[in-house]
């Protein structure tokens, strides 16, 4: 819970931000070094953090003693219904090799796009409650005033290392270029907002960009297109979270008892090899 209480407080000093940035508060514009355009054409840019996108199948599996089978663009993460009802057909779908990070035979998942990948996972009138992620804070913007193409999501595969994301799904040639479209279509730099491990993706896609364009060039390029970064309960210390689930297992607030998520956590950490 305490946990829950700093990230809505960070998301609403955040929010607090991206009002004055946005709607070109008289603060912001008093530094001789701050951006001196016109503010509403900055866009924001959220990376999500871990576990916060959906996946989709990209697949078709046929659930033994089960009439919930999984087919394309069904939702893997995070069906509720097929995790508990199915799990073993939701293991296919979710896990990746240990060694190569390549998918399962039988099923693979792809991250959604766009903001709908990343506001509710499990949308429905109980889940979609229990699974919010970015949905209040998009509220928020609507509610004053933020254009709609002003704030894009770059979801990613989660489940993959920062080398993968990049050789599977050029994930950051992809995120440079969403940089650079919303240059193009706003006339301004943007806003970047990580949440948790989406700052380290973060870092990590400025550390590919140092090396994919000229050195000379690099700096010019993160001034012409980010104005501002924000860091949303970072884990650039570590993250006891990852301690806590080894431990005891977190189930992100579903209605999953603390035997199953034991050993949903052991079966996944441990014996993920042994799917089949």
């Amino acid at each position: 819970m305490a946990a829950n209480l700093k990230s809505v407080t960070a998301l609403c000093t955040v929010l607090a931000v991206v009002i004055l940035l946005f709607r070109g508060g008289a603060a912001a514009v008093e530094d001789e070094t701050e951006f001196h355009g016109d503010y509403s054409k900055l866009s924001g840019i959220i990376i999500p953090g871990f576990a916060s996108t959906q996946l989709r199948a990209w697949s078709m599996l046929d659930c033994p003693y089960t009439p919930l089978d999984f087919n394309p663009l069904d939702l893997v993460w995070l069906d509720t219904t097929k995790l508990l009802s199915a799990v073993n057909c939701w293991f296919k779908c979710m896990v990746l090799d240990p060694y190569n990070q390549t998918d399962h035979p039988e099923c693979k998942s792809r991250p959604d796009s766009g903001l709908s990948a990343i506001t509710e996972l499990d949308p429905g009138y109980i889940t979609g409650p229990l699974s919010t992620v970015w949905k209040e804070w998009l509220k928020w913007c609507v509610e004053f005033g933020i254009e709609a193409n002003a704030i894009v999501a770059v979801p990613y595969d989660w489940r993959l290392s920062p080398t993968k994301l990049e050789e599977r799904d050029l994930y950051f040639h992809k995120l440079k270029l969403t940089f650079e479209t919303a240059l193009k279509l706003r006339g301004g730099p943007s806003i970047v907002f990580a949440h948790s491990m989406g700052n380290n993706v973060f870092r990590y896609f400025l550390e590919w960009l140092r090396l994919e364009i000229a050195p000379k060039h690099y700096l010019e390029w993160l001034d012409q297109h980010i104005h501002a970064y924000f860091a949303v309960g970072a884990p650039l210390l570590g993250s006891v979270e990852a301690i806590k689930s080894t431990l005891s297992g977190v189930t992100f607030g579903l209605p999953i008892s603390e035997v199953t998520s034991d050993f949903l956590l052991v079966y996944q950490r441990v014996n993920i090899h042994q799917v089949s």
